[in-house]
C-alpha cells in the first residue's frame, strides 16, 4: 500500500477550508459536495474515522453492561456511569479536530487519526 501525499499547498488548504470544517459537523454534506478538494477530503475522512472509533466504543461498552447485568446490577451501573468517559474523549478530540480543520492544520486526529490513512475511507 503506498503512502499518501498529506501535504496540502495554502491554496488547497483556503479552497477546502470551509468544507473541512463542515465536516466535523456533518461529514456527509463534504462527502458529496467537495469530492475534488484534498484538504476537505483529509478533514472528512479524520472526522468518519472517530466517528467509527466512538460507535464501535460506545457498541462495546454496551455489550460489557449487558453481560456484567447478568453477573451483577450494581457492577453494571458503574460501568454505565464510567461509560461518559469515552464520550468525554470523543468530544475532546472532536473539538481538537473541528480547532484543526479551523486553523487550516493538516495533523491527524491524536490516537485514531493514524488509522484513516490506512483504511482509505475517502476515495
Amino acid at each position: 500500500m503506498s503512502q499518501r501525499n498529506l501535504q496540502f499547498t495554502p491554496e488547497e488548504i483556503e479552497q477546502g477550508k470551509m468544507m473541512g470544517i463542515l465536516a466535523w459537523i456533518i461529514f456527509l454534506i463534504p462527502l458529496f459536495a467537495a469530492r475534488e478538494q484534498r484538504y476537505a477530503m483529509f478533514q472528512t475522512e479524520q472526522a468518519i474515522i472517530l466517528l467509527i472509533f466512538a460507535f464501535i466504543l460506545n457498541i462495546g461498552i454496551w455489550i460489557l453492561t449487558f453481560i456484567i447485568s447478568q453477573i451483577s446490577s450494581g457492577l453494571a451501573c458503574f460501568i454505565s456511569v464510567l461509560a461518559f468517559l469515552p464520550w468525554l474523549f470523543y468530544l475532546v478530540l472532536w473539538i481538537m479536530g473541528l480547532i484543526g480543520a479551523v486553523q487550516g492544520k493538516t495533523t491527524p486526529v491524536p490516537f485514531i487519526g493514524q488509522y484513516a490513512e490506512k483504511l482509505n475511507l475517502v476515495k
